[in-house]
C-alpha cells in the first residue's frame, strides 16, 4: 500500500511540474475559441520570427562549443598544475558563477562599448564563453579522474591538447555531455544581454522577441513559447542516460 501510495504522490508531482507546459500549449490554439489562427498570426504572418529562432539557436551553439574549448583546458589546468594559489583561483571562479548576471551586465556594457563590439554577434558570444559555471563543473568532474592514465600520457606525449582529447574526453564523456546541455538550456534562454547590447532586430533572439510579443500582429506569445520549448527539450530527451549519469558523477 505504502509503495503505491508513494507512486500516487510522484506522479502527482510530475502532473504539477507539467502543467504549466500544457497549458501554453493549449493557450497557442485559442483566441476567444479553439483555433490555429495563433499559429497562422505567428508562423505566416511574423517573418521575423525565424530570423530571431536562428540567432536563438547560432548564439546557444556556438557560445556552448566555444565555452567547453575554453572551460576544458582551465578546469584541466587547475586540477593538476602546480602552480600556488589555484585553490584561490577556483574559488574566484565559483565566487563569479554565484554572482548575479546583472553585476556584470555594465562591466561588460562598458568593456564592448570600448572596443566596438555593441550590436554586433561577437558582443553577444564573446563575454558568455568565459562563463565560470563550465569551469567549475568541468574542475570538480576532474578531480575524481584517473592520474595514473594521464601521467602515462604524459610519457607519450608533451602536447596537452592530444591528452585532453584521448585520454581525459573519454573518461569524462557524460560530464561533457551534461554540461553542454546545461549550458546550451542557459544561452538559449539569455534575455539581459541581446536586450542590452544590440539594438538591431535581425540580430537580436527569440526570448527578446516574446519579450515583445506584444507589439507584433495577433495572439503569437504563445504558440513561440511552445516552438521555444522544443529544442531544449529534445536535448534533455536524448540525452536523458547522460545527464543522468553526468549529475550522479
Amino acid at each position: 500500500m505504502k509503495k503505491y501510495l508513494l507512486k500516487f504522490l510522484f506522479l502527482m508531482s510530475a502532473l504539477l511540474f507539467i502543467l504549466p507546459i500544457l497549458s501554453t500549449i493549449g493557450m497557442s490554439f485559442w483566441q476567444e475559441k479553439l483555433s490555429l489562427q495563433p499559429w497562422i498570426d505567428l508562423l505566416l504572418d511574423t517573418p521575423v520570427f525565424y530570423k530571431m529562432f536562428w540567432n536563438s539557436m547560432f548564439y546557444a551553439s556556438v557560445i556552448t562549443i566555444l565555452e567547453l574549448c575554453v572551460a576544458t583546458p582551465c578546469a584541466f589546468g587547475l586540477v593538476t598544475s602546480k602552480i600556488r594559489g589555484k585553490k584561490i583561483i577556483f574559488m574566484i571562479y565559483l565566487i563569479l558563477m554565484m554572482m548575479p548576471l546583472q553585476v556584470t551586465l555594465l562591466p561588460n556594457y562598458i568593456g564592448l562599448r570600448e572596443m566596438g563590439l555593441l550590436n554586433t554577434r561577437a558582443g553577444i558570444i564573446f563575454p558568455m564563453i568565459f562563463s565560470a559555471f563550465g569551469i567549475v563543473v568541468l574542475h570538480q568532474y576532474m578531480l575524481n579522474l584517473d592520474e595514473a592514465q594521464i601521467e602515462a600520457a604524459r610519457l607519450e606525449t608533451d602536447s596537452v591538447i592530444k591528452i585532453l582529447m584521448y585520454v581525459v574526453a573519454p573518461q569524462m564523456k557524460a560530464c561533457i555531455i551534461a554540461t553542454s546541455v546545461f549550458l546550451f538550456a542557459e544561452c538559449f534562454n539569455m534575455l539581459e544581454q541581446p536586450m542590452l547590447f544590440l539594438k538591431e532586430e535581425r540580430l537580436q533572439n527569440l526570448t527578446v522577441f516574446m519579450m515583445n510579443a506584444s507589439g507584433y500582429e495577433g495572439n503569437v506569445l504563445f504558440p513561440a513559447s511552445v516552438i521555444f520549448l522544443i529544442p531544449v527539450s529534445i536535448l534533455y530527451l536524448y540525452f536523458n542516460d547522460a545527464l543522468e549519469k553526468g549529475i550522479k558523477l
